[in-house]
């Protein structure tokens, strides 16, 4: 009867341990990320008379991700990736599934360069600005033409 009880006891206890560890969430590297929660759409970059809506991106985890995993991107819809301190921060294309035009932005909101017509397939060269910036802006590949961002423009940012 001693040795029955014991060997329950022993059972439950690797039952336990067994359900404990099953109940701790997933390593974040195989947790799926829900790309459409990540971020609202609330400001506005300015580019004369026209209006791009925005997403902020500006925590490391928003900044990484960026626009990964996306099947698409709304005209006249971006998003602004806004540093901490000016630098020369780099972009990739992992995980990129549509082309796009990467605006170097300036602490001064002046357009300091452009990547235009950045493919997917660019992946895993990394693109760096010229100059030091403060901001980016991802936009879709042409967006930047029709608008007339080129370098020197100045934005405004409307939130």
């Amino acid at each position: 009867m001693k040795d029955k009880f014991f060997l329950l006891i022993g059972i439950l206890i690797i039952a336990w341990s067994f359900y404990a560890v099953l109940q701790r969430p997933a390593p974040a590297k195989y947790q799926k990320t829900d790309n459409s929660l990540q971020l609202s759409v609330n400001s506005f970059i300015r580019i004369g008379d026209k209006n791009i809506s925005v997403e902020i991106a500006d925590t490391d985890e928003e900044r990484t991700l960026g626009l990964s995993g996306r099947e698409s991107l709304e005209s006249d819809y971006g998003l602004l990736f806004v540093f901490d301190t000016p630098g020369k921060y780099g972009f990739w294309m992992h995980d990129m599934n549509f082309s796009i035009d990467i605006i170097w932005i300036d602490e001064n909101w002046k357009v300091v360069g452009i990547e235009r017509l950045v493919n997917p397939d660019t992946y895993p060269k990394i693109f760096y600005p010229i100059e030091t910036i403060k901001y980016v802006l991802e936009i879709n590949s042409g967006e930047s033409s029709r608008l007339g961002i080129d370098t020197g423009s100045v934005l405004s940012f409307v939130e």
